[in-house]
């Protein structure tokens, strides 16, 4: 907590001594337009970005080693059956639509009849 407000007051005096420095526009006596201060948002925010960019994919390097790990302990015909029930389920998922009340009519109809 200490390390980032010394962190803060840092970058301020940073910033404090660099808009002291900054050369003035002779025009209207406002400090030049695009300062250091734009190229150090821009900059915090290129390693923000990239830090996440990091974090994410280690991540999904962790996930896909657990899945790995998890399926390794498998036979070959239960992996085999593993990915058929899973393409069954993301296909019945893809397929629902509207007429499903049509679909289960059909069902209880055949139901009755048995």
């Amino acid at each position: 907590m200490a390390m980032c407000g010394l962190l803060v007051c840092v970058l301020m005096v940073a910033l404090v001594g660099v808009g002291l420095t900054s050369p003035v526009s002779k025009s209207d006596g406002n400090t030049k337009q695009g300062g250091i201060l734009p190229q150090l948002l821009a900059r915090r925010e290129a390693v923000r970005n990239a830090a996440e960019n990091i974090a994410k994919r280690e991540q999904d390097t962790q996930t896909s080693m657990a899945r790995v790990e998890r399926m390794s302990h498998l036979s070959e015909d239960q992996r085999e059956f593993m990915s058929k029930q899973i393409m069954q389920a993301i296909s019945e998922m893809m397929n629902e639509c509207p007429d499903r009340d049509y679909q289960g009519w059909v069902d209880f109809g055949r139901r009755s009849a048995e």
